[in-house]
């Protein structure tokens, strides 16, 4: 009986292997579930979702694109105006025609850069008059001492210069002041006015006193020198 059964298995096997369609796992290892409808299902949205999403991905990639003329055309007038404000706030700095503030005139009125303009200009100068206010009063303030030493001279050419440049510098108002705080320069002037014979020497010295006279300080200087009674002796 066990030898009829031993006889038999190997034509099982061999009908079993030409029956059966699937693969059991045992020589190629491979799964043998079958797949369920609905993990079949999933399979096929992974699927359909990655071809959709490379789709997507190719059709979104885009090239530069030019600037438009409307761009360009507002870099240029952005450049314009600011080269109308430069000309404005500081003239013959950009090297370029004022002629530019005109752009925008209508029926003779001014625009707003050239009232931007005259303001500006009254700064500068009110600058530039600094400057020079302050140089002349240092210029003044270092000649001092050396010009009380010229009207002092023996030379009366001398003192005539001296006299001559005294007295420019009192028409300012910066070396004026200076003039006016030293009492020894007051002295010196006043001290010419009576001893010279000359005509130049005693214009000059008049003309610094009446120049110095217009200010508080200046008359309280030519006061304590002595120069009112010389100045009535020169009438």
């Amino acid at each position: 009986m066990e030898v009829m059964n031993l006889m038999e298995q190997p034509i099982k096997v061999t009908e079993w292997q030409q029956t059966y369609t699937y693969d059991s796992g045992i020589h190629s290892g491979a799964n043998t579930c079958v797949p369920s409808v609905s993990s079949k299902g999933i399979m096929e949205e992974d699927e359909a979702c990655g071809r959709q999403y490379t789709l997507k991905k190719t059709t979104t990639y885009t090239q530069g694109v030019p600037p438009s003329q409307g761009d360009l055309e507002y870099q240029m007038s952005t450049t314009a105006r600011a080269k109308r404000v430069r000309e404005a706030m500081c003239p013959g700095v950009s090297g370029e025609d004022s002629s530019l503030l005109l752009a925008t005139q209508v029926e003779g009125q001014a625009t707003n850069l050239q009232r931007l303009a005259e303001p500006s200009q009254l700064l500068k100068s009110a600058i530039v008059h600094l400057i020079n206010y302050q140089d002349d009063a240092e210029l003044a303030t270092r000649a001092l001492p050396e010009l009380t030493k010229l009207l002092n001279d023996e030379d009366p050419v001398v003192v005539t210069k001296a006299a001559m440049i005294v007295n420019q510098l009192s028409k300012k108002e910066a070396s004026r002041r200076a003039l006016m705080g030293s009492p020894q320069l007051v002295a010196a002037v006043v001290r010419t006015m009576q001893n010279t014979s000359d005509l130049d020497t005693a214009r000059c010295t008049t003309s610094i006193l009446h120049n110095l006279s217009h200010h508080r300080e200046g008359l309280l200087a030519i006061f304590k020198s002595g120069g009112i009674p010389a100045l009535v002796r020169m009438l």
